[in-house]
């Protein structure tokens, strides 16, 4: 055998094995199936950014509210105050001489309503402002929630797939598996607004569109 055929005779069955690990490797449809379901849940950066929304901390608020710290100082503070006077005074004047001098006495009553409005600024915090160092901190806060959102979703993602590919006996075991990812989607839930709670209800309503349940496009019977 030539040395061209030997090496197209081992590239041919070297392609068979590579062919026939990767069948072996292969998941059944209905496991590729499930797989492929996975992929249209929100995404670990989805979960990112609704939780970083929720909390008021995504980048955009941040920015803002440093910004609004650091002109702080142009905003004026409203005072107003209001003050009455009663004076109870006689009404006349009198014209009377002393020791040959004239004097004029005046005696009056009344009420005196007095308001005052005025405008302060504080100027020293447009050159430092502690405020703008408190907004700074929330960087500690996203970091924080950041790196709890992604672990939780990625706690979450490997039981999905272990429970799709490796799926137990027990019942017990799958039971238990099942409320750990509830707890997880529940605590995910709650750190996002609901992420996957609206991303199932989106689905469930396209599926009741596209299988006619619609109460919409229902025809009318004569039991309703």
């Amino acid at each position: 055998m030539s040395l061209h055929r030997c090496i197209g005779f081992g590239l041919l069955m070297l392609g068979l094995f590579c062919s026939d690990a990767i069948a072996q490797r292969g998941f059944s449809p209905e496991v590729q199936r499930k797989l492929d379901a996975l992929k249209e849940e929100p995404s670990v950066r989805d979960a990112q950014t609704a939780a970083l929304k929720f909390f008021n901390i995504d980048p955009y608020a941040v920015t803002s509210m440093r910004k609004r710290a650091a002109i702080k100082g142009l905003m004026p503070a409203l005072e107003a105050r209001y003050r009455r006077n009663d004076s109870n005074l006689d009404v006349d004047t009198r014209n009377t001489t002393i020791d040959d001098a004239p004097f004029l006495f005046d005696r009056v009553e009344g009420a005196v309503n007095e308001v005052q409005v005025g405008l302060r600024w504080n100027l020293p915090l447009l050159v430092f402002n502690a405020e703008v160092l408190d907004v700074g901190s929330l960087a500690i806060l996203q970091e924080g929630v950041l790196k709890e959102i992604t672990r939780l979703y990625y706690t979450r993602r490997r039981l999905q797939i272990d429970l799709i590919l490796n799926p137990p006996k027990d019942p017990g075991t799958m039971v238990s598996k099942d409320l750990r990812i509830e707890e997880l989607t529940s605590t995910i839930d709650a750190m996002t607004g609901n992420i996957f709670s609206k991303h199932e209800e989106r689905n469930r309503r396209v599926r009741r569109v596209r299988r006619g349940d619609n109460d919409v496009f229902r025809p009318l019977d004569s039991e309703r």
